[in-house]
């Protein structure tokens, strides 16, 4: 049976695409350590072909290049691997994210402390007014001033500080703060319901003036009474005063005796209490405990350490103090309200702890996230964009069809065990799937059915140095010419087909010969040297004085440096019968023309400036000597030219070696000594990559050996840099001609030998 094989560019859009390199990396993975996940690079359209997608990350903007197409396989498989971990981190955090908005209110709602506690603890009065009496001491407020006298108009108020000085007293607690910054206590209002205000009873006065004005009458008369202090204290609470309860109750605590101090402690603790100064109020309450009212004291207690926070410490308290009056409404109420904010708190803090674990796993699934889409741009970064891919495919089937209707086809045989296809030539192969290719596996190529089948087409340009190694191979492997694709400008795309084949059979009928093909000069302009190269060749026009005709003498430059290989090469060249036959370059003398600004001048006078700017020490020495190599190409001495570039390779900076580099290469091409040039040119790829001229020398030295594949890659490289390059623009039609109509020129199958 026979299937018709049409040929093609770059296989985009067949059913089948066997291009060298797919082979080999199949067999490089396949005997890899590990198996390779699948790619979904191939699809079956309707009409049963396999094609590749048009938005496949294996669509590479250079499909040539192996290790690029190894490592987007291996981007691609850690891409996959990379997208499920973040699937199930994303899926781990919503289902461990905490979305419990209501949590307070149906605390509130369903807790028991909080049904029995009716209110928040944020709406109860933490700073409940408490005192002690005086009567459960046994002692009568009465007893201690003189209700029966009258009373002036003009009305005393107790003030402390007038009755007795008391700069300091060691029972008076002036070390805490709230005490030292007595003068600056704030007074917030005082509730009506303040237990405070029944306290002074009308028995001592008709107003709480004029029980003020009775306790001064009794303090100017005893000032050593802790009873009148300690009255005077709870005046200054009724009228809001904090200094003055703060004056009053040091003077109490001084002259009380040790059982009585408690009276004076709890009214300096509900002023520091109400002043903010809590922890210190803290401090005087569990003072009056050693000899107190427990109740007062502990009740008191347990509402600062509940503004406080201390909650623990809070309900003990209130518990102390139900001991001491079992059933106080209010301690009830606290307690629980206490209870119940201490367990909101510690649901909140969960919620917070949950919701902080996930904040963490959310920047950690950020950063992954991150990650996954720098690598996704690494993917993108080698990817040919769908538009250029469509492009591709329309170009490929217009001309697929073409060459179809010129009879560029091949018949192909099915082997005898029916897995295999034999095809004379190593072109793409084209069929429809069926009953009779449905067990089809690879496709072999070449005349002898023995050939190795599916071997890898390896187009890198450093490959191609082996391709020159003296070892020759015994069976040399065919290279596809069709499969190589170019760059298209936009008047490409506006012309698919351009050139036409008659274009290309009038313009090139066969493939040019190596002394056609031109040679180049890579100015060092093309690098940043504008500014310094043109003073070196701004030649005035009386430079040579008459009769003077010394040429550039680069032999007496010393080397900075020394390269060991390039001297080997020059060894060897020096026994090459070639180069002692005067040559000139006319395309030399052109350029060395077009590179002075003076017109007139002759080409004698241009060697005589050139050796006198050697002797200026101000010019970078190796940018004369390339001048120097220039002018001796021109002049066709071969000899002085190679000696000229080679000091100037040795002189130059490592950065700008492949300057004289491709120099020298393109004066050896000359010479016909191809090989040598493309070593030089590889060599000088290896010093910078982004000269097109270096590619296009490169590719004019593979045509030259009739490396067909070699050369077009060579050629591709060039058209790709975006460094202007009207050398490349002008042999971009024998390029082109080349990549579309192979058979025009029988270079379907070439053999690249040493």
């Amino acid at each position: 049976m026979a299937a018709a094989g049409a040929s093609g560019r770059g296989g985009l859009g067949r059913a089948w695409v066997f291009s060298g390199w797919a082979l080999g990396l199949c067999s490089l993975l396949a005997s890899g350590t590990r198996p390779v996940a699948a790619t979904t690079h191939w699809v079956v359209t309707e009409d049963g072909k396999i094609q590749q997608q048009v938005d496949s990350p294996m669509n590479l903007r250079n499909p040539h290049d192996l290790v690029i197409l190894m490592r987007q396989e291996t981007t691609v498989n850690y891409l996959k691997e990379l997208e499920k971990q973040l699937v199930a981190q994303k899926i781990h955090i919503e289902e461990n994210e905490d979305r419990d908005t209501g949590l307070e209110q149906r605390h509130n709602k369903e807790d028991p402390d909080c049904i029995k506690a009716k209110v928040p603890l944020g709406d109860l009065d933490l700073y409940d007014g408490t005192y002690i009496t005086l009567e459960s001491k046994d002692i009568r407020p009465e007893d201690y001033i003189d209700t029966k006298s009258p009373v002036p108009p003009d009305l005393q108020q107790p003030d402390c500080t007038k009755v007795l000085d008391l700069p300091y007293s060691i029972h008076a607690f002036q070390h805490l703060r709230g005490v030292q910054e007595r003068v600056n206590l704030s007074a917030p209002l005082l509730p009506k319901e303040d237990p405070i205000f029944t306290y002074l009873s009308r028995r001592l006065g008709r107003s709480i003036e004029e029980i003020g004005h009775r306790i001064y009458d009794g303090l100017m008369k005893n000032s050593s009474s802790w009873v009148l202090y300690n009255m005077a204290s709870f005046y200054w609470r009724i009228k809001n005063e904090p200094y003055q309860v703060v004056e009053c109750a040091m003077r109490a605590l001084h002259f009380s005796s040790r059982q009585n101090k408690d009276i004076a402690l709890v009214n300096l603790a509900n002023i520091l209490h109400r002043a903010h100064f809590s922890a210190d109020a803290a401090i005087v309450v569990h003072a009056a405990l050693d000899y107190s009212d427990f109740f007062t004291s502990y009740y008191t207690l347990g509402n600062i350490y509940a503004m406080l926070g201390e909650y623990n410490h809070s309900v003990l308290c209130y518990d102390h103090a139900l001991q001491a009056k079992p059933g106080f409404e209010q301690a009830v109420k606290r307690k629980h309200a206490v209870l119940c904010q201490q367990k909101l708190e510690q649901k909140l803090e969960a919620q917070h702890r949950s919701l902080q674990r996930t904040l963490n796993e959310l920047k950690e699934y950020q950063k992954q996230h991150d990650h996954y889409l720098r690598q996704q741009d690494v993917l993108d970064k080698y990817k040919l964009i769908q538009e250029e891919q469509i492009l591709r495919n329309i170009i490929h089937e217009t001309q697929m069809a073409k060459e179809a209707q010129l009879g560029n086809h091949q018949i192909c045989r099915l082997g005898n065990q029916q897995h295999s296809l034999h095809c004379q030539w190593d072109q793409p192969v084209r069929y429809h799937r069926g009953d009779i290719f449905e067990n089809v596996e690879y496709v072999q190529f070449g005349e002898d059915s023995s050939t190795s089948s599916m071997t890898s087409m390896n187009l890198d340009l450093h490959a191609n140095q082996s391709i020159h190694s003296q070892s020759s191979q015994s069976s040399p492997v065919a290279r596809s010419v069709v499969s190589v694709w170019s760059v298209e400008s936009n008047r490409d795309k506006q012309h698919i087909l351009w050139p036409q084949r008659s274009e290309c059979i009038k313009s090139f009928p066969k493939i040019p010969d190596p002394e056609e093909l031109p040679t180049y000069f890579l100015p060092p302009e093309n690098r940043g040297f504008r500014q310094v190269i043109h003073p070196i060749l701004n030649i005035p026009g009386d430079t040579a004085e008459h009769g003077e005709t010394q040429a550039p003498d680069c032999s007496s430059i010393t080397d900075a440096r020394n390269n060991e290989s390039l001297n080997i090469l020059i060894k060897e060249l020096d026994a090459n019968l070639d180069l002692k036959f005067r040559m000139p370059d006319d395309r030399a003398r052109h350029v060395l023309h077009s590179r002075i600004n003076n017109e007139s001048i002759t080409q004698t006078k241009i060697g005589v400036f050139l050796n006198h700017a050697m002797k200026k020490p101000e010019d970078p020495l190796w940018l004369v000597l390339n001048e120097a190599g220039l002018y001796w190409r021109a002049v066709g001495n071969s000899t002085f030219a190679i000696t000229c570039l080679q000091k100037a390779y040795n002189l130059a900076p490592h950065e700008y070696q492949d300057i004289p580099l491709v120099n020298l290469a393109n004066l050896l091409f000359h010479y016909g000594l191809h090989l040598d040039a493309s070593r030089l040119l590889l060599k000088a790829l290896a010093v910078n990559a982004s000269e097109p001229l270096t590619f296009l020398s490169l590719g004019n030295t593979y045509l030259a050996q009739s490396n067909i594949s070699g050369a077009l890659q060579a050629f591709r490289h060039a058209l790709d840099l975006t460094t202007k390059c009207l050398e490349c623009e002008s042999s971009l039609k024998m390029i082109r001609c080349l990549q579309f109509y192979p058979f025009l020129y029988n270079i379907t199958s070439s053999v690249c030998s040493g």
